[in-house]
């Protein structure tokens, strides 16, 4: 029963965290022997989105591991995409048991806990009126993609270079947006032209999540980042921090996704699962 809590609570942060897009803020020096960044700042940001990971599918081991200060834990998982369309991430801690499946797509986000029976299905609407938590998929396909994004915009192009305020030294160079919700978004590159770090803050409320790239690989010609460490903080203190290491990635293959709620399994609020979160 012990273990069955902790998972829990590791699985509900997870969805926590990916529900805090309110801000972020991570910083990454590049290596001081790549090449210093030359270019001009409009041709620098067309080469920065150039050069991001672009996918129709991918597939991928994943090992997530958690700390809110109150518990640490570690658990596989398998994640899957459909660019543009749907995330699942399906937690197998054990044998390749699964025992959670989180499924978000460009409307709702749906939650299945095998070990309680129970399941969760909610609108980002109805999310944002009760939590007032701002929430976009495409933002948090491009937090996972390492990709830069501009806010309530489907795609990013070179075209959005004028909204983006530029500072460039010889070994990064940030670039920086505010959105008409008071969020501010800063995505750094390194001097290899390779976006390490993603930022977005929400001064008002002084929160920030900080999303940082790290253990570059080439997946099939591309470069993908097989670490991330994310963070979630409040007034600089850190309520919450999660590590993702990638393994055996396969992009673009034929990929099925389903979501299947078996019979008996009781529905749970959104608000279920926060209270969830917070037993001890």
């Amino acid at each position: 029963m012990r273990l069955k809590n902790e998972i829990w609570k590791v699985i509900c942060g997870g969805v926590l965290l990916a529900f805090s897009l309110s801000a972020c803020k991570t910083t990454k020096s590049a290596s001081a022997s790549e090449p210093e960044i030359m270019k001009t700042e409009e041709a620098l940001f067309a080469s920065v989105i150039d050069r991001s990971f672009h996918f129709n599918t991918l597939n991928s081991q994943l090992r997530f591991h958690f700390n809110n200060g109150q518990k640490e834990i570690s658990s596989k998982a398998q994640l899957k995409m459909i660019r543009n369309d749907r995330l699942q991430l399906s937690v197998q801690p054990m044998l390749g048991i699964e025992v959670f499946r989180l499924e978000m797509t460009s409307d709702s986000i749906k939650v299945l806990d095998r070990m309680n029976k129970r399941y969760m299905t909610d609108s980002y609407d109805h999310l944002k009126g009760n939590f007032k938590i701002d929430f976009n998929f495409r933002n948090l396909q491009a937090l996972i993609t390492n990709q830069m994004f501009v806010p309530n915009e489907d795609e990013i192009s070179a075209s959005h270079f004028r909204r983006f305020r530029i500072n460039k030294s010889d070994e990064s160079a940030e670039f920086a947006l505010a959105d008409s919700n008071g969020y501010y978004y800063t995505f750094t590159a390194g001097s290899n032209e390779r976006l390490i770090s993603t930022n977005i803050e929400k001064r008002i409320d002084k929160s920030a999540l900080e999303w940082d790239y790290r253990k570059f690989q080439d997946i099939e010609n591309r470069s993908f980042p097989m670490e991330m460490a994310v963070k979630l903080l409040t007034d600089s203190e850190i309520q919450g921090e999660a590590t993702l290491i990638f393994s055996s990635m396969e992009i673009d293959k034929p990929l099925k996704t389903e979501f299947i709620i078996p019979k008996g399994y009781e529905r749970i609020t959104a608000e279920q699962l926060i209270k969830s979160f917070g037993q001890k």
